[in-house]
């Protein structure tokens, strides 16, 4: 190993064991002063490469850092300084003293008890050729083997050989099929009480925005990455939508698309949805107009009802002054099922100017002149446009437009002049009103 630690214990007369540690024997002291004067290096204005490769380094020498500390916390377990100091165990001892998480403490002192019998992977970490992680993940996996009777069993180079090409995460997928063999009941029985521990807790705050906290599984979180993963990707270069934005749209999106599709099972005899009460000023965003009514959520704006209406199923409902029901029209489809079938087949995916791939399906009808505003319901007012991107257009601040020669453009909602980008669709894939 490359650092020493030895020294005596510290005396009585140095400082209280629960405020600042004791004085450093000479070979701690000489390394942190060597962190010490490290620290001070210049850390802005320099090359993005010198940075990566500093990284690589770093990364290196905390691995050999963490190898020592693993050697010398198991040291430490074999002497009785623990129970003089009165703690119950090494292992309470160093968690409490260290300042280590209940993991990461088990975890050094198993590691440091098997390093005579893993010499192969040790030394892979001192060359840098497997990091700690790994380190990690073969030791948990010996031990394994090890509580099972069957330490002999253990194959250090087999592991080893793949902790050289695979990341730490990859390598512990090996290590659990490496488990299963040796007792799939246990591994179903963890993996049982794992799903049994799922939770998730939804909270809406005053001003009807939601707080979402949870734990999954790892056959459940797979299952929501699998879906969110593909819907939070970057719809384009000009999508500057951080990695949590893009998922909390993605589960917005997806949430949406199972009401919009009918795949939420029934209840009380409906099929789940969204229902918003407005009134016509609103609709049409008379100036004025009080904001419209929806549940689970506070006072939604008319720009917001505008984007649920256009396509919707809607119901006129007629009020008297003391709000007493006169009359209840049928409910109608604002995008008829036949029309709707010509509209997918006709656009495919969503039709934002700039691209993007959203299928029909995933797709509402929008009216580019809003039906409540005097515009047609037909083929050649509406296009397809994904949740993302019908939100942009009616509470983002974006309008799509016509341009002289047909092609359908987006543009900002004030603006009095706009240039055709050149991405923007020819006029035969988006036929012009």
């Amino acid at each position: 190993m490359i650092v020493g630690v030895g020294g005596a214990a510290a005396s009585e007369d140095q400082a209280d064991e629960t405020s600042t540690p004791s004085q450093p024997p000479s070979a701690i002291a000489a390394l942190q002063s060597a962190v010490g004067g490290f620290r001070q290096r210049p850390k802005s204005g320099r090359a993005q490469e010198d940075l990566a490769e500093e990284l690589i380094a770093l990364r290196w020498v905390c691995d050999l850092i963490e190898l020592e500390f693993s050697e010398t916390a198991a040291i430490f377990a074999e002497t009785d300084e623990y129970d003089q100091q009165a703690s119950t165990s090494p292992y309470d001892w160093i968690r409490h003293r260290c300042k280590m998480g209940a993991r990461d403490t088990s975890d050094r002192l198993s590691i440091g008890r098997q390093l005579s019998a893993l010499a192969e992977s040790a030394r892979a970490v001192v060359e840098g050729t497997i990091g700690f992680a790994h380190l990690s993940v073969i030791a948990r996996t010996r031990n394994a083997y090890a509580e099972y009777d069957m330490v002999d069993a253990f194959d250090e180079v087999e592991i080893l050989e793949l902790a050289r090409e695979r990341s730490a995460s990859r390598l512990w997928h090996f290590g659990q099929q490496l488990r299963h063999g040796l007792d799939a009941e246990n591994l179903a029985r963890e993996q049982r009480h794992l799903a049994e521990a799922r939770h998730l807790r939804v909270v809406s705050k005053d001003d009807g925005s939601v707080i979402v906290r949870g734990w999954l599984d790892p056959i459940g979180g797979a299952a929501v990455l699998t879906a969110l993963d593909p819907l939070a990707e970057r719809t384009g270069k000009s999508d500057d939508r951080d990695w949590e934005r893009r998922m909390a749209d993605a589960l917005v999106e997806l949430a949406s698309h199972g009401l919009d599709a009918g795949l939420i099972p029934q209840r009380g005899g409906q099929r789940p949805h969204l229902q918003v009460t407005t009134s016509l000023e609103t609709l049409m965003g008379i100036k004025g107009g009080l904001a419209a009514e929806m549940e689970f959520s506070t006072p939604v704006s008319s720009k917001t009802v505008q984007r649920l209406a256009c396509d919707a199923t809607i119901t006129r409902i007629v009020l008297a002054p003391d709000s007493a029901v006169i009359d209840v029209g049928r409910a109608w489809r604002v995008v008829s099922g036949s029309m709707r079938r010509a509209l997918n087949a006709r656009d495919q995916y969503c039709r934002w100017p700039s691209g993007c791939d959203r299928p029909a399906s995933w797709s509402a009808a929008h009216h580019i002149v809003h039906w409540a505003l005097g515009g047609e319901t037909s083929l050649d007012n509406t296009i397809l446009l994904c949740h993302r991107h019908h939100v942009k257009v009616h509470e983002g601040g974006w309008q799509l437009a016509r341009a002289r020669d047909g092609r359908l453009v987006a543009v900002p909602e004030h603006a009095g002049r706009f240039h055709v980008p050149v991405r923007a669709r020819e006029p035969d894939q988006i036929p012009a009103a």
